[in-house]
């Protein structure tokens, strides 16, 4: 297994939600551990900002690690 295979370990799962100080949301929708269109593993979520239509996002999960893991501990 070469590094671009290997999983970091992370502490959410799917439905998984935290929210913000001012009410906006961040909402964890799918974890796909193998997303070849994105060279590996990869999260899908909302985020929620007010009374508002909620916006899809995807990210490396690598990436949302660094951004949003300290939520999720």
């Amino acid at each position: 297994m070469d590094q671009a295979d290997e999983i970091p370990s992370f502490n959410f799962k799917e439905g998984d939600s935290h929210v913000f100080e001012d009410g906006n949301k961040l909402e964890v929708v799918r974890i796909n551990l193998k997303d070849e269109r994105r060279g590996g593993a990869s999260v899908t979520y909302f985020t929620y900002q007010g009374p508002g239509i909620p916006q899809k996002l995807i990210l490396p999960l690598a990436s949302f690690i660094e951004f949003y893991g300290h939520l999720f501990e």
